[in-house]
């Protein structure tokens, strides 16, 4: 298939009309020409240009429909890649904060309440002062000090003593153990309470000895533990129920309230009963024992002033 082209003659300008791989010649002022062949293949610059047009053109419109994507807030994966990580910093910053802030808190709640717990500790060791007590019955109150006793203990003693008052010039009022012998034919160990309305309250330590015969009573000798202990108090004699019964009473403080401590803390106590007629031991019963524990308990309550509550 033949193209062909509307040519000028560089020399005159005159219009030339020629067919493709043809010799072209100027009719006009006889100009000769040899048009170079093309092939399928050659481009010419101006479609060349004109795709290069196209393409920026191409490039243009997709950088708007970027530009109009990112404008619609739209992100890329960079952008959600980075956005990400911003957030999980920002996180881990306040996980850090906010664990720093606990164990501070913790502190702090930690002392305060080991604070407030000495507090209370220390208000209920705390033992009710002593009222108005005498010099002596102060120097019994340390002889104590290994007799435990608190107000509920003291309440229960009170409810299982039985008390006696007196009406007389001074009032007193008697208490003695549930278990105490005073007034039975029993031979052994005792103590009771005597409270007056005007001086206070002492502890009584007594002995009884009861037989047919007198033994002519002068002392007792205390075993405890194998250790050997004299005690020689005054003596009386009594009858009771057909029995003749040696006895002695007498009110003890803080020289004497170390051997009742010993009696009611040893594992064993022998009694010997020691007179100008005879002689006679027992081994002191736990019960008995156990009595004289209680009243030393009673006596310390009252010296704490529990009674006054």
């Amino acid at each position: 298939m033949e193209v062909n082209e509307l040519l000028n003659c560089k020399n005159c300008g005159a219009i030339l009309t020629a067919s493709e791989n043809q010799t072209i010649k100027c009719d006009y002022c006889g100009t000769i020409y040899h048009p170079k062949p093309q092939t399928d293949h050659t481009i010419s610059s101006t479609e060349i240009t004109t795709e290069g047009v196209q393409h920026q053109l191409e490039n243009v419109e997709n950088s708007d429909a970027n530009e109009t994507l990112q404008s619609d807030n739209f992100p890329t994966d960079k952008q959600n890649t980075n956005l990400g990580c911003s957030i999980a910093l920002i996180a881990s910053v306040v996980i850090m904060m906010v664990i720093f802030i606990a164990k501070i808190i913790g502190s702090e709640q930690k002392t305060t309440y080991s604070g407030s717990i000495a507090i209370d500790t220390s208000m209920l060791n705390t033992q009710p002062q002593p009222v108005e007590l005498s010099e002596t019955a102060q120097a019994s109150l340390k002889k104590l000090a290994a007799i435990i006793v608190d107000k509920k203990l003291f309440k229960k003693l009170i409810k299982d003593s039985s008390n006696i008052t007196t009406e007389s010039a001074v009032q007193a009022t008697y208490f003695k153990d549930k278990n105490s012998i005073v007034g039975k034919p029993v031979t052994g160990l005792y103590a009771y309470i005597n409270c007056y309305d005007i001086t206070g309250c002492n502890i009584y330590f007594g002995c009884q000895h009861i037989n047919k015969k007198p033994l002519g009573l002068q002392s007792l000798t205390f075993v405890i533990n194998g250790k050997r202990l004299l005690y020689k108090p005054d003596f009386a004699t009594d009858s009771l129920q057909h029995w003749i019964n040696e006895y002695s009473e007498e009110t003890i403080y803080d020289d004497k309230i170390s051997i009742l401590l010993k009696l009611v803390t040893a594992d064993k106590v022998i009694v010997r009963f020691n007179g100008n007629k005879g002689h006679d031991q027992i081994i002191l019963p736990k019960d008995q024992q156990h009595a004289l524990k209680r009243q030393l308990q009673f006596y310390k309550g009252l010296l704490l002033g529990y009674a006054k509550e």
